[in-house]
């Protein structure tokens, strides 16, 4: 499962990134994403981009071609 696969008021914890685009892996993972984290999906835009977040006290609002290479456990 992954990050888009969520609904609004679904929690999941984060069991990784892949991704080809190292760059992209490092900067997800600054803004708080790590392996681990819990995550809750807040609201999703109307036409299902970007997909609000929240992960520990942090906001995230992030594309929903990224949130496909977050990987999520329940």
């Amino acid at each position: 499962m992954t990050l888009a696969d969520l609904k609004p008021n679904d929690t999941a914890i984060i069991a990784g990134i892949e991704h080809p685009d190292a760059a992209l892996i490092s900067r997800v993972m600054a803004l708080g994403l790590i392996p681990g984290e819990a995550i809750s999906v807040l609201n999703v835009a109307p036409l299902g981009c970007p997909i609000q977040t929240k992960v520990g006290n942090t906001y995230i609002s992030i594309r929903k071609t990224d949130a496909r290479f977050i990987q999520l456990s329940r």
